[in-house]
């Protein structure tokens, strides 16, 4: 599979070591014009050495110079229309949809990427087996915490989604054997959220956390952790886009999981929603009739 070398290389800039920043660096400054160079010309545009240029290669997962102006040239299209820049004041809505096109398919190709499919098969039979499942998430992940309550709660499941902390510490003091404590965050290092995971450890209930693919905190703490693709967001970004959707699509992937286990159980379980569905809108019709 063909891996996006800019978005990668912009998603590891501030963890590579000096040396290799400043190729990075002079890479995303200008990419088509390290596709005329070789690896010494880059290394002296770059103020470093060609033995960095070949490390840097090696860090990003290149088998070394060559690949990496193969990847660049391959992807020479979109360089050319700058689709790897930040959006700019009064930018064209066209130009705008194309770089989130680009960004957005990058972040899911990494999501099937760095999504562990056995983490997410035993988190669906885990929820297949529990009685109850509690879930916790602050600002745009609180918003995938109520996609998976929206979600499972069709399939007859009791969900309980609560920005309120000292209700979700509550309701998980008493909560049912194989319960279950589902943790979403991205960065993986909120407070507010560690905390809860901590609680639900004590308790001795089942846990999972939803986060980007870093060694963060939250993952640590979780029985399984689900990583997503590590958007690092630009400033006007940051706005929880990208990294949003590959929640979501994390909770999706989850829920076919689910799904493909418990075929007709999951069919005739959203018939009955989508009646139930039916009646409140005829009822409703009537009332204002």
């Amino acid at each position: 599979m063909h891996r996006n070398l800019l978005f990668l290389i912009q998603e590891q800039l501030n963890e590579l070591p000096k040396s290799e920043k400043k190729i990075a660096e002079t890479i995303l400054e200008d990419p088509a014009a390290v596709i005329q160079m070789n690896a010494t010309s880059l290394a002296s545009k770059a103020g470093s050495s060609s033995a960095a240029v070949i490390r840097f290669c090696h860090s990003i997962g290149l088998a070394g110079f060559t690949q990496l102006k193969l990847n660049l040239s391959a992807d020479s299209q979109n360089i050319k229309e700058k689709l790897y820049t930040e959006i700019q004041p009064d930018e064209d809505l066209d130009q705008i949809k194309k770089k989130f096109l680009l960004q957005t398919h990058h972040a899911f190709k990494e999501t099937n990427h760095s999504l562990s499919s056995k983490n997410i098969s035993e988190v669906s039979n885990w929820i297949n087996g529990c009685s109850e499942i509690y879930t916790y998430g602050l600002g745009a992940s609180h918003l995938v915490a109520m996609d998976l309550q929206q979600k499972f709660s069709r399939l007859g499941k009791t969900v309980i989604c609560s920005q309120d902390q000292h209700l979700l510490a509550t309701s998980m003091s008493v909560a049912k054997k194989k319960s279950l404590f589902f943790a979403v965050s991205n960065s993986g290092e909120k407070q507010e959220v560690i905390a809860l995971m901590k609680i639900a450890t004590n308790l001795g209930m089942r846990t999972v956390s939803l986060t980007e693919e870093t060694d963060n905190s939250l993952s640590r703490f979780a029985t399984i952790s689900l990583k997503t693709a590590n958007t690092n967001e630009a400033p006007l970004r940051s706005g929880a886009t990208a990294s949003l959707l590959t929640q979501l699509y994390a909770i999706d992937l989850l829920f076919y999981d689910y799904a493909t286990k418990n075929y007709n159980t999951t069919l005739e379980n959203l018939e009955k929603s989508k009646d139930a569905i039916q009646q409140l809108t005829q009822f409703l019709k009537k009332e204002n009739e």
